[in-house]
């Protein structure tokens, strides 16, 4: 092989070791060559749950809750040890084994927050993966967008969550359109990365429009 060919082929992963592991969690260290050819070492987290390099770990789960004059959409706050305070979130969820991205998001929707959302007639719309925090995890979700009909009777009223054991949510139910941004900079949950600058688009979108 050319040093031409090897240059192309850099950066590089050549091995990857395990430090530590728990239930959910594994410590690695990556051993990989650089741009100039230099061997370096990386320490990342890894879920256990991991079901191949090619698969998305996760959904994070855009509600759209509509019905004549209504666009709203849901946010779920709960405490977050590693924070050691809540935070505010789209709903979320890791995807089961053999489970499609769309119907994981139905499922966490539903668990989460009890609202029942549309499989057949708006066919949930599921985005490429996405790394989260790609200097520490090797974590990637898809984005899938998910309308809700207010007309639909399991989502009228109070809709009651199905939550797992030692699993506490408190779902907030949030006009669209007018106020995200204040909602999260009011609250006293942290915003995560992606829901605060799905909130600083969505105003700029409106702005721009206007």
């Amino acid at each position: 092989m050319s040093d031409e060919t090897e240059k192309l082929e850099l950066p590089r992963i050549d091995g990857t070791t395990t430090v530590a592991s728990t239930k959910w969690l594994a410590l690695q260290t990556i051993d990989y060559t650089d741009q100039e050819g230099k061997a370096r070492k990386w320490d990342m987290a890894t879920r256990t749950t991991k079901q191949a390099s090619d698969k998305a770990d996760a959904v994070v789960i855009i509600p759209l809750l509509k019905k004549e004059g209504v666009c709203d959409t849901i946010l779920v706050e709960q405490f977050r040890p590693p924070m050691g305070k809540p935070t505010m979130e789209f709903p979320a969820g890791l995807i089961d084994k053999d489970e499609s991205p769309e119907n994981a998001a139905l499922r966490e929707l539903r668990e989460e927050t009890g609202y029942v959302g549309e499989k057949c007639k708006v066919v949930p719309q599921v985005s490429r993966q996405v790394c989260m925090s790609p200097g520490i995890s090797d974590e990637t979700v898809h984005v899938v967008v998910v309308e809700v009909d207010l007309d639909n009777p399991y989502n009228r009223g109070t809709p009651m969550p199905e939550l797992d054991d030692g699993e506490f949510v408190t779902v907030h139910r949030v006009e669209l359109k007018k106020g995200l941004r204040t909602v999260l900079d009011d609250s006293k949950g942290v915003p995560i990365e992606g829901l605060y600058l799905f909130s600083l688009g969505l105003e700029l979108g409106l702005d721009m429009a206007s």
